[in-house]
């Protein structure tokens, strides 16, 4: 009467894959037999705040200073300009 469309051995792997899942979001260990490898591993990736926080504000410091560098450059006042020199020497002309 039921018939077997082929979808049960795929849906019980996605079911024990989310339980997986949601046992490792709770922090339920799933193989208590290596404690060993799961040192290792949160070991290696103690720092890897570190180098983000390092990379993002070697990133920042140079877009800051190329941002800061920018718009000194247009800020100052250029004396050898033709066009300063020219109103400089017709202001004291005059």
């Amino acid at each position: 009467m039921e018939e077997d469309n082929g979808t049960e051995p795929w849906h019980r792997s996605l079911q024990a894959m989310l339980d997986a899942l949601n046992q490792t979001l709770h922090g339920v260990i799933l193989h208590p037999s290596t404690p060993h490898n799961a040192s290792t591993r949160a070991g290696r990736d103690d720092n890897a705040y570190l180098y983000i926080l390092f990379v993002m504000t070697l990133f920042a410091v140079t877009v800051g200073s190329l941002i800061l560098g920018y718009t000194r450059s247009r800020k100052v006042d250029k004396r050898s300009d033709p066009y300063h020199v020219y109103i400089k020497n017709r202001v004291s002309m005059i």
